[in-house]
């Protein structure tokens, strides 16, 4: 039994980039579909009971929860009208996309990604998590070894020049300093994404960062007020 992403959605995801024009997804869009988007559907299915236990307010519908095939080109000097590939952002529903906490699952042509982090920089959230750090080390300090057992790192922009309180432990200095936030899977293989349990690796994982999205999302309320 094969996993839910088939090889053969490197290849059209590659005849997309190189072939990008409204044409060619005319002609290709059933093959898009069964290629692309329904396998992707398929694993949010297959996650939504676990986001659920996560959090009951997650939003699991997967025309919500995977991003658009069409690219916004409003803006840059890429007129593109597609992305070649396709991402999954779980978050609570209703909530705007910018700087909401999100765990996320992609698949490129060059890597595999997943982890959990805000969307884009949240500098309310961030100032609300320096004051807890601050306030009460051992709290992030507690947590960190899960990081460490599932492979998971901080990663994401930091900020240059902001004094870090003298007796902040060293491990927490780069969370104290994060201009944006991220905790990515280490050495993520591309072929673990084709292989069968993709959905389960994930589900686990996800689960695993449960206690971090519940700190990122508690500082994302109070910069939301």
């Amino acid at each position: 039994m094969g996993g839910i992403f088939q090889n053969d959605m490197l290849e059209f995801m590659a005849e997309l980039r190189f072939n990008n024009s409204k044409a060619f997804m005319e002609s290709h869009r059933q093959e898009y579909i069964k290629r692309m988007r329904t396998p992707y559907y398929e694993l949010i299915d297959a996650l939504a009971p676990a986001m659920h236990r996560i959090d009951p307010e997650m939003e699991v519908r997967p025309s919500k929860v995977l991003s658009r095939i069409f690219r916004d080109t409003r803006y840059s000097h890429d007129k593109s009208p597609y992305r070649d590939h396709h991402w999954l952002a779980f978050r609570r529903r209703g909530e705007p996309r910018e700087q909401s906490v999100m765990y996320w699952f992609e698949i490129r042509l060059e890597a595999v990604s997943w982890g959990l982090g805000y969307w884009g920089e949240n500098r309310n959230a961030l100032d609300f998590l320096r004051k807890r750090v601050v306030s009460n080390p051992n709290e992030l300090m507690e947590l960190l070894p899960i990081l460490r057992k599932n492979s998971f790192a901080l990663e994401g922009e930091k900020y240059k020049r902001l004094s870090v309180p003298d007796n902040l432990p060293e491990e927490l200095k780069p969370w104290y300093l994060s201009k944006e936030l991220y905790l990515v899977k280490q050495k993520a293989e591309s072929r673990w994404a084709f292989e069968e349990g993709i959905e389960e690796k994930l589900a686990a994982d996800f689960t695993a960062l449960a206690p971090f999205y519940r700190l990122l999302r508690g500082c994302y309320e109070l910069g939301s007020l």
